[in-house]
């Protein structure tokens, strides 16, 4: 299976939101958040736009402090790590009203809880002094989470909502395929997998057999009997 980005409508709708929040000015709120199931481009897509945009892309974890993300901006922002939390935060503010740069903060919902809301608050913080985007991405709760706070919750502009994966992102990914996936077997990808993480795991699988069995096409009877669905978890 060839590695190839494909631009799938998610893909485009974060683009077009990054594109909203820097025509934005700078007295604005500029705070962005995606949320969706997995398995739908999320992270893949940032990785991508984070490269295109020179943002700082970190992935929130339940270990994060207020102290542990001040460090992570600056070895980011190659700044000194040292001293305590005050000095990294001025540190990290004076780069920032310097030489603004775009902070993405994927899986946000570690950070959605109590015990974890003096990190949220060190974003916004930093959001209001510097005036720089921030965009969070979390799973299908995250907006509802967000929503709790609603003084937070009042400067995210941008909100998308990861959709599941339409038939033309899948036609585009089977092209992919080592093997020519026929019509059939696109259309049930639609309806049973609309999952590009999954729908990679069972591509991956049907290339092994059809290499071992010398088939070259694949409909949908010949998927089913080749078993490759076997033991794949749908559920996450």
């Amino acid at each position: 299976m060839r590695e190839e980005f494909i631009r799938t409508r998610n893909y485009i709708k974060l683009v077009e939101s990054f594109a909203n929040l820097k025509n934005l000015p700078e007295t604005a709120p500029r705070m962005g958040l995606a949320f969706g199931d997995f398995g739908l481009g999320k992270t893949v897509g940032l990785e991508k736009i984070a490269a295109q945009e020179n943002a700082i892309l970190l992935r929130a974890t339940q270990t994060w402090s207020k102290s542990s993300l001040l460090s992570k901006l600056c070895t980011e922002l190659g700044l000194d790590t040292k001293g305590h939390s005050s000095m990294m935060h001025e540190r990290v503010k004076e780069s920032f009203i310097l030489e603004p740069r775009i902070v993405i903060i994927d899986e946000v919902d570690a950070l959605l809880k109590a015990e974890k809301l003096s990190v949220l608050e060190l974003l916004r913080d930093l959001h209001d002094e510097t005036q720089i985007i921030i965009f969070f991405v979390g799973m299908e709760e995250a907006n509802a989470k967000f929503k709790k706070y609603r003084h937070y919750y009042s400067r995210i502009v941008e909100l998308i909502k990861f959709e599941g994966i339409a038939l033309q992102d899948i036609e585009s990914f089977c092209a992919l395929s080592d093997v020519k996936i026929e019509t059939d077997l696109i259309h049930f990808f639609v309806k049973r997998y609309p999952n590009l993480r999954q729908i990679k795991v069972l591509l991956l699988r049907l290339e092994n057999w059809c290499e071992m069995n010398e088939v070259a096409s694949v409909d949908l009877n010949c998927f089913k009997r080749s078993g490759v669905e076997h033991g794949l978890n749908t559920q996450n």
